[in-house]
């Protein structure tokens, strides 16, 4: 029984190391698209410093 609570508690620790997910959805899909107010720019892979790296500009109407 001790040896279960502490392989539990100390797979509970290592989990806490691990690298967080991205909050929210990974799929292109979920990018925020241009509007009438703004445009989304995406970089291409070669130029981003992230999966989410994007730049919005304001349209001047």
């Amino acid at each position: 029984m001790y040896r279960i609570i502490m392989l539990s508690a100390l797979a509970a620790l290592l989990s806490a190391c691990a690298r967080p997910e991205m909050a929210g959805c990974n799929d292109i899909s979920c990018r925020p698209v241009s509007d009438p107010h703004s445009l989304s720019v995406w970089w291409q892979p070669d130029l981003r410093n992230g999966a989410w790296d994007y730049t919005r500009l304001s349209v001047n109407e």
